[in-house]
């Protein structure tokens, strides 16, 4: 393996005290993806590379310098040894900027707490010689960056993070579409977005296809504590940012109500990804950015082991 200089810190939106923590993990994938560039992760290409992959007997026309005298050996027949060409990930950050992204009663509005996820994410995965790119979406995708490598490309990357404003309805369904298209080959996508779609759940058969094309996705669902707590009493006025609905309610009789919602609609999210393979997670603003990306890389946050980059390929996004 090897060595590769960290690209420089320079953007609020990216926590140095987390990232030194992170930095003995490594973002591996465990679906086998393609690429150009050597690098951590596997492809389907056959090819000369440092990690074998299996035997097949020898047949005219292979190089007899791959065969297995061991084997012979053993089985008095000729095998020639394969190997997986090692590449580098693709990776797609589809980043919510709605209108609901804007809610804030922790230190940080949900789109900023996503694009620090989003800024952590893009340094380790350009840390490790990956291409990454960013598709900000309301309605659609606008503005995307294409995916690239190199610690240069985190100052696109932060830059595009920071130029974001919380505007307009979301349309998850029609953005997956989109990156869909960008991503012809096998990548990773990362949605982080609160999922605030109204009644339409048509963003989940769209989560489903991405996978039917080999994607690896992982979901993560950002939310406000005050979404999970509902700490509200007495009358109040409950405004609909993107629709500009509004109702005027008592909180006290709405709460009970409104927490059985909240309940059915992530159980619903859940098990959704669940069926279809999508990688879920859930983040709320109240809570550090590194726990989250520790639970994300496959960290102890809700119980599970913390793995090394020097462990089995299968460490990481689960």
């Amino acid at each position: 393996m090897t060595s590769r200089s960290a690209p420089p810190l320079a953007s609020p939106l990216l926590d140095p005290e987390a990232l030194a923590r992170l930095a003995r993990f490594e973002l591996r994938v465990q679906a086998v993806v393609e690429g150009t560039l050597s690098g951590l992760h596997k492809s389907p290409h056959r090819g000369q590379s440092v990690e074998f992959a299996e035997h097949k007997e020898y047949a005219p026309g292979d190089d007899v310098k791959a065969i297995d005298w061991r084997v012979f050996g053993r089985f008095d027949r000729y095998y020639v040894k394969e190997f997986e060409a090692e590449t580098n990930l693709r990776a797609h950050l589809l980043l919510d900027r709605s209108a609901s992204m804007g809610f804030q009663t922790a230190p940080l509005s949900k789109l900023e707490y996503a694009s620090v996820l989003a800024a952590s994410l893009g340094y380790l995965l350009l840390r490790q010689g990956d291409a990454v790119g960013l598709a900000p979406f309301g309605e659609a995708v606008t503005r995307p960056v294409a995916p690239r490598a190199g610690g240069v490309h985190l100052g696109n990357l932060l830059a595009a993070l920071e130029s974001l404003k919380a505007r307009g309805r979301t349309r998850l369904g029609a953005a997956l579409a989109q990156v869909a298209e960008l991503a012809r080959r096998r990548s990773l996508v990362v949605v982080l977005s609160d999922l605030l779609e109204g009644g339409d759940r048509g963003w989940l058969e769209a989560l489903g296809r991405l996978r039917s094309r080999r994607h690896q996705v992982v979901v993560l669902h950002v939310l406000d504590p005050a979404e999970r707590d509902f700490p509200y009493e007495g009358l109040r006025l409950f405004e609909d940012p993107e629709a500009g609905a509004r109702v005027l309610s008592d909180a006290r009789v709405v709460a009970a109500a409104y927490r059985e919602e909240l309940a059915r609609f992530l159980e619903e999210v859940r098990r959704r990804c669940r069926q279809v393979g999508v990688s879920y997670h859930r983040a709320y603003t109240d809570e550090p950015p590194g726990e989250v990306l520790l639970e994300l890389l496959g960290g102890a946050r809700a119980g599970g082991s913390m793995r090394p980059s020097a462990s089995a390929v299968g460490a990481g996004i689960r």
